[in-house]
């Protein structure tokens, strides 16, 4: 087996796991990569049973996390091609060569399994990527791109020409975008590498010698068996001697990203494109045992749920009705059953689907973005729209109205949707994400992260937003992490800090405007900390329809969502009445501001960031332990 670093530390790397393989040093980028393979595989007394282009590199946030591994099942060359007024051209479309090779399928399937890997594409780079904007390009390009390196396809390249097979395996040590050096991780990613190369299970070529795409697997492990030379010293090999060479194979060129390792366990995830209305796909062929994200739990404390305070304004009552003409409006209350205990799951009966004469049941909550976004919708006023039978509750209910499968159309908080995306499908619009909205953790004092290790907090619902975001800066800023957690109802969670029943509050909503008038002081802001690590939007809330009303009805449910802002934006005063009788803030600013902070472009149509930051943050979540991880296709609108 040969295997081909781009620098010394990968190749030492490698060496530690034990496993005798030669170990070129071929030096950064693709073209170094691939005169080193050819060198050493011309070179070798033995023809090679495989070559392994190793090393670390940058994951694609949503597809893999710090820390993580990354098995090629394609090898991509995504910038060689040509700038054109149209965008970027493969050189493939200018009728030259190849910009991608595939590895063996069962090798790099087997390869994943043993190791815990993630199996999908990884992109070979001649300039790391340094932008959130590039990033996005590349996954709209690779949409099931996992990584970036810059060494894959040179060394594919290389092993095409020889005939012998190739695989690709890079250590996650940064996340693909914005450039933050004090975010990479090399020593642990190098470490993670180690330990991938110790696990690899052995393959070795069929009878007869040669390297094909049918890798046979020896024992119990699939892999590729070394041992087809003699041992090569390390260095930087010399170009072989006038090659002439076969034109490079099929498949996907992976890239090679900065050069950052990752610690297992590090929230810096990579970003997951995808096309302009559907997902990012993450890799959808991994076989049993590869893992999509790194999902190890790590403790967290449990919340309880908290009881209202004393002098806490009242929830609005049970039947309030709109006086507004158009929905049939409903409160919902609280219950014994409106949230579900930890961990207990609850099944979900669905109810009968509407015929198209029915109305849709709808639940949204009674804020100022979704009664300004829902209002002309609710109302009758969008051509062609299904009826809508309307219930306002707040976020923590809807939330476990969806668990229960109970409506047919709910805003909920995109840390719901792991638990709900079985029977719900996530529209594309109407939700709420966005930048400098995120939620906040305040103190009665002035107080800093450090000081909240095992403090009291409480906060919305343990399935929000709200609480992944805290429960990710938790991690990174509060040494030791917070203590106890207490879930209680939004509206009651600045008095019950005012007044010290808590020592810290996590807020949402309008509360951004008026935890100043409560005294209250902000120790740190969700929303920052998560656009300083991932350069994505902060995802909110969702809107989710029944999967069983059909791709038709979705679809009418989608344009109905989208029809509604626009006609809300052209007349903002159209709303006003509805807003301001539902805001639990009744200053007229204080909603408009709220509106003008949630109500975005990401409203209108979630796009390629606002796909990749709901799967960030989800696979973000997933690796911390706090949701169930994401299938590959589960944000595909139908």
């Amino acid at each position: 087996m040969l295997v081909v670093t781009a620098v010394a530390a990968e190749a030492e790397a490698v060496e530690r796991a034990g496993r005798g393989y030669d170990v070129v040093v071929g030096g950064v980028g693709p073209a170094a990569a691939a005169a080193a393979a050819a060198a050493a595989l011309a070179a070798a007394p033995v023809p090679y049973d495989a070559v392994i282009a190793a090393g670390i590199g940058g994951g694609f946030v949503g597809a893999v996390p710090v820390g993580g591994v990354v098995v090629a099942d394609e090898i991509v060359a995504a910038d060689l091609g040509a700038e054109t007024a149209e965008g970027f051209v493969p050189v493939t479309d200018l009728g030259f060569g190849a910009v991608a090779h595939r590895p063996p399928p069962a090798a790099a399937g087997a390869a994943a399994e043993e190791t815990g890997a993630v199996l999908g594409t990884v992109l070979t780079v001649s300039t790391v990527t340094g932008s959130a904007e590039r990033a996005v390009e590349l996954l709209r390009r690779h949409p099931r791109a996992a990584a970036e390196a810059m060494e894959g396809f040179g060394v594919a390249e290389a092993a095409s020409r020889h005939g012998v097979p190739v695989l690709e395996i890079r250590a996650v040590s940064n996340a693909v975008g914005p450039r933050n050096r004090a975010a990479w991780r090399i020593p642990a990613a190098l470490a993670a590498l180690t330990t991938t190369f110790a696990a690899l299970p052995a393959l070795t070529t069929p009878e007869g010698g040669g390297g094909d795409s049918a890798v046979r697997p020896v024992g119990a492990g699939v892999t590729l068996s070394g041992g087809g030379s003699a041992g090569h010293a390390r260095g930087t090999a010399a170009p072989p001697a006038s090659d002439s060479v076969a034109p490079p194979g099929s498949g996907t060129a992976a890239s090679a990203g900065s050069g950052t390792a990752v610690p297992p366990g590090s929230d810096n995830v990579a970003s997951s494109g995808g096309g302009n209305a559907a997902p990012p796909v993450a890799d959808t062929a991994a076989p049993h045992g590869a893992r999509s994200a790194a999902t190890a739990p790590s403790p967290h404390s449990r919340p309880r749920v908290g009881r209202p305070s004393d002098n806490a304004p009242p929830p609005p009552a049970a039947g309030t009705p709109s006086t507004d003409p158009g929905p049939r409006a409903r409160t919902a209350q609280p219950d014994a059953t409106a949230t579900p205990p930890d961990g207990e799951e609850h099944p979900m009966t669905s109810p009968p689907t509407p015929t198209p004469s029915q109305a849709l049941r709808i639940a949204y909550s009674p804020c100022p973005n979704d009664t300004f976004v829902f209002h002309a919708w609710a109302h009758g006023l969008v051509p062609g729209a299904p009826p809508l039978d309307v219930t306002f509750a707040d976020i923590h209910l809807t939330n476990g109205m969806a668990e229960r499968g109970e409506l047919d159309v709910l805003k909920v908080s995109y840390a719901v949707l792991p638990y709900v995306l079985d029977r719900y499908a996530l529209l594309p619009c109407g939700g709420a994400l966005g930048r400098a909205c995120g939620p906040l953790v305040l103190t009665a004092a002035a107080q800093n992260p450090v000081d909240l290790a095992g403090r009291t907090v409480a906060v919305p619902s343990e399935r929000s937003t709200a609480y992944l975001l805290f429960r990710l800066w938790a991690a990174a800023e509060v040494p030791g992490g917070v203590g106890e957690v207490v879930v209680m109802p939004f509206h009651e969670i600045m008095p019950a800090v005012r007044d010290g029943k808590v020592d810290a509050g996590l807020v949402i909503h309008e509360a951004r405007f008026t935890y100043q008038g409560y005294g209250l002081h902000r120790v740190a802001d969700m929303g920052e900390h998560w656009e300083a690590t991932t350069g994505l939007p902060i995802p909110l809330g969702a809107v989710i329809a029944r999967r069983a009303l059909g791709a038709e009805t979705l679809h009418a449910l989608a344009a109905a969502a989208r029809a509604s802002v626009r006609m809300a934006w052209e007349d903002p005063e159209a709303s006003r009445a509805y807003v301001r009788e539902h805001a639990q803030e009744t200053d007229p600013a204080v909603a408009d501001q709220h509106i003008g902070l949630y109500v975005n472009e990401f409203t209108a149509d979630l796009g390629e960031d606002g796909y990749a930051a709901v799967r960030g943050l989800l696979t973000r979540a997933a690796a911390e332990g706090l949701v169930p991880p994401l299938a590959p296709d589960a944000l595909a609108f139908p």
